[in-house]
């Protein structure tokens, strides 16, 4: 399991939503840190510097592991919902694994509005996709992500804030 996150790391590589640095847009609001301003982790992913307190919390009744952010380090160590920011694995009911936009983050990045979604680049939606693909691998991650996506679910509902968008569908069955 530990070695399918250096592999999902690196297919990631230095890509992002686009090709600048969004931080710029929005004086970097996503890494700002606080007493409890953090990110889930996935299962397995549980190696970070001392910098990162790790708490355990549960999603519909799934046990996670969350990283609380320090609000600063180094690119190279983010956990991967850093990484993908600001967009989310969803599960849906029928199996397909697809990646959106992640409601949670409607109000805060500016990657996010209607206008710039469109310009997200397509290698990174690639890139995520497959990397949630691979990350299926590990036992844990399916019922994860299917509390995951159930919580996303009831986030929308209760925001209303973001039509969900299947950005890059794909089955997970049949592979």
């Amino acid at each position: 399991m530990l070695s399918l996150y250096p592999r999902a790391y690196a297919r990631l590589g230095r890509l992002t939503p686009i090709p600048a640095d969004c931080g710029q847009l929005c004086d970097k609001r996503c890494c700002q840190g606080g007493e409890d301003a953090g990110m889930i982790l996935f299962p397995g992913e549980t190696h970070f510097p001392p910098s990162f307190r790790i708490t355990d919390r549960t999603i519909n009744g799934t046990p996670v592991k969350f990283a609380v952010c320090p609000g600063r380090c180094r690119r190279e160590i983010r956990p991967l919902s850093c990484r993908i920011y600001p967009f989310a694995p969803y599960l849906d009911r029928a199996g397909v694994l697809s990646v959106i936009p992640d409601p949670r983050a409607k109000m805060i990045c500016p990657l996010l509005s209607e206008s710039a979604l469109p310009l997200t680049d397509q290698r990174f939606k690639d890139a995520v996709l497959d990397v949630f693909t691979l990350l299926l691998e590990i036992d844990e991650m399916r019922p994860m992500l299917e509390a995951y996506s159930r919580m996303l679910d009831e986030y929308k509902r209760f925001t209303g804030s973001l039509q969900f968008v299947r950005l890059f569908p794909h089955s997970i069955f049949g592979r």
